[in-house]
């Protein structure tokens, strides 16, 4: 027994020392500091440089080029806001005119997100540049069928909602923090139905914590982003010799 005994204590000594070894190894390491000042700027690729700079002036020569003139100053508001129906509005027209559904039936209204809007529109010239800044995003126009109860979710939202929400084809009163009244095409909303929104994808994937969007009865994207869309308005409304111009029309209010 005591061999025995012994034989195990001396195979774990062994063991124990051996996993006590110190197997580390000694490295070195160098280096050199390079201070990135005047001095030790690398030197310019010219070849490369110059190439850059063709590409650059193409560029900024495009972004600045005059796209339509406003009328007046627009800018993002709550409960609703001149930028907000202006972009809202030429969506949804655009929208109408890209939308070919099988069901025959075309959306309902459109809505898209305050937070999207970066910056107003100035008076005078509108320029590539400046709506590229409003719209910095490669956000896609689609449409989302979703049910009565989501939709209804979608407009309590909106009454809660500490800013206005860009909406177009709808109107709403609100008392509260609750819809005090919904109107849709100029019908009063009615639960027992499925309405088709149109929106971007970022909002139909539950952007802004639009969680009633996320998994719709249908989804179908436009092949166009909110943007493009954008430009494409501007674009016919110059063509035509006129200006864009916006206007405060009570889509979302306020009752007291």
């Amino acid at each position: 027994m005591l061999r025995i005994g012994g034989k195990i204590i001396f195979i774990f000594l062994i063991v124990f020392c051996t996993s006590c070894k110190d197997v580390s190894k000694d490295f070195n390491i160098s280096g050199t500091t390079i201070l990135l000042n005047e001095e030790n700027v690398p030197e310019k690729d010219l070849v490369f440089d110059s190439i850059i700079h063709l590409y650059r002036e193409s560029l900024e020569a495009d972004m600045n080029r005059l796209l339509v003139y406003s009328s007046h100053v627009m800018e993002r508001g709550t409960p609703e806001g001149k930028l907000n129906n202006f972009v809202a509005d030429l969506v949804f027209d655009k929208g109408k005119r890209l939308y070919n559904p099988d069901d025959g039936k075309s959306f309902d209204f459109c809505l898209l997100n305050y937070g999207g809007l970066r910056v107003p529109l100035p008076k005078g010239e509108i320029t590539y540049a400046r709506v590229f800044e409003l719209l910095p995003f490669e956000n896609e126009m689609v449409v989302l069928t979703i049910s009565g109860e989501k939709t209804l979710e979608l407009f309590q939202y909106l009454a809660r909602s500490a800013v206005g929400m860009p909406i177009s084809g709808a109107r709403l009163v609100i008392k509260d923090g609750l819809p005090e009244s919904i109107r849709i095409q100029g019908k009063e909303f009615d639960i027992n139905r499925n309405y088709k929104v149109l929106t971007s994808d970022y909002l139909a994937g539950g952007g802004d914590n639009m969680d009633f969007f996320l998994q719709p009865l249908n989804y179908e994207l436009l092949g166009m982003k909110v943007r493009d869309a954008i430009i494409a308005h501007m674009n016919q409304v110059h063509l035509r010799g006129e200006m864009i111009q916006s206007e405060l029309d009570g889509r979302i209010s306020y009752l007291q």
